[in-house]
């Protein structure tokens, strides 16, 4: 039985994207899984008295604040990449950006390293009319404005903290802290001021996998012609985004606070709302290295990391027994919800035939 060209690579398609929807159905097992465990470990650990019932205590306006602080964490997310859009002059209708938002929460806490975001977002972008390069730029500044906080802030957290040396080296932490941070900006700058070098870095992988008879001298060259041409727009964009209009500049630097800020606080009202009395201060600032510390977790959703620097940071601050109950609950807030809706997304364009190819 043959097929036409046109048949052959529908259902090419369709076997990609089964196979793509099994991989991320595993991966959340995977992290749920690795979830309970992390929960498991942590209470036979800290928390073996470990009661949810404490919830109850919460006062309608404990609540309240926490739906409230939710509202602004989502929409500080979504409001970061739509003012880095429009940075770049390009203009998208914000209700997309919301769906991003939680299709990249769901994703990128389900991949190794939160890898599979950034791709989906691209995706989702590129299909409303953005171009790659475009697209990438904006996932790439958004993400790098974040993690450029976190490299300014946590090094001061770790000199002048002195609660924070008591739960880890000062000078081991510091050295691999400066570490990533060359690294992670040694990157960037080949991107924007020397992408001649990244270009001959794309095109030597292009030549060895045709060497390799794993793609066409056609396809090679395909290839190369338009990596190189979003590479270009790539690195202008980071270029013009530097240099682009001022207010929405400062929009995004704003939003990206914000979030930011929305992020640290959940742990401020679930702490205080069980009647500790902690300063805010030194819980967002414990919440910036739990953050930190996740940003470089290889595994999906950082758990482990996240409940493990938690329940090491914040034991101090309340009683072991609330340990267990505040991570499920500081988790459920900033990432089981938001990604339960983001997967009720994803599967329902898997459904509808909005699909995502590797």
């Amino acid at each position: 039985m043959s097929y036409s060209n046109n048949e052959q690579d529908k259902l090419q398609s369709e076997r990609t994207n089964n196979k793509n929807l099994l991989s991320y159905s595993i991966y959340l097992l995977v992290f749920i899984a690795l979830s309970g465990l992390s929960l498991y470990i942590v209470y036979k650990i800290f928390g073996a008295n470990s009661n949810f019932a404490i919830f109850k205590s919460y006062s309608l306006s404990v609540f309240s604040g926490l739906l409230l602080l939710l509202l602004f964490y989502f929409t500080f997310d979504g409001l970061r990449l739509y003012y880095v859009l429009k940075t770049l002059n390009t203009d998208i209708d914000f209700k997309h950006i919301v769906k991003l938002v939680f299709i990249n929460l769901f994703i990128s806490n389900v991949t190794p390293f939160a890898t599979g975001g950034g791709f989906v977002q691209i995706y989702f972008l590129n299909k409303r009319g953005i171009s790659l390069g475009n697209a990438t730029a904006a996932t790439t500044i958004r993400t790098v404005l974040a993690t450029m906080f976190f490299f300014i802030t946590t090094p001061l957290i770790i000199l002048t903290e002195q609660e924070f040396t008591q739960v880890f080296p000062k000078q081991t932490v510091l050295f691999y802290i400066s570490l990533f941070s060359v690294l992670y900006f040694t990157f960037f700058y080949i991107v924007i001021f020397k992408n001649r070098l990244l270009k001959k870095i794309v095109y030597n992988f292009l030549r060895f996998i045709k060497h390799k008879n794993i793609i066409s001298k056609e396809k090679f060259r395909e290839l190369c012609q338009n990596l190189f041409e979003e590479i270009d727009i790539f690195s202008d964009n980071l270029n013009y985004f530097l240099r682009g209009r001022r207010k929405d500049i400062i929009a995004t630097i704003l939003a990206t606070l914000l979030f930011l800020l929305a992020e640290f606080s959940f742990s401020v009202i679930l702490i205080q709302g069980l009647g500790y009395e902690v300063a805010p201060l030194s819980i967002i600032l414990m919440q910036v290295i739990v953050v930190f510390s996740m940003y470089f977790a290889p595994t999906p959703g950082a758990t482990g990391v996240a409940e493990g620097s938690y329940s090491l940071l914040f034991a101090r601050f309340v009683q072991s027994s609330d340990i267990v109950p505040l991570i499920f609950a500081w988790r459920f807030l900033t990432k089981y919800i938001g990604m339960l809706i983001g997967m009720i997304l994803f599967f329902t364009g898997f459904i509808k035939g909005d699909k995502v190819s590797e």
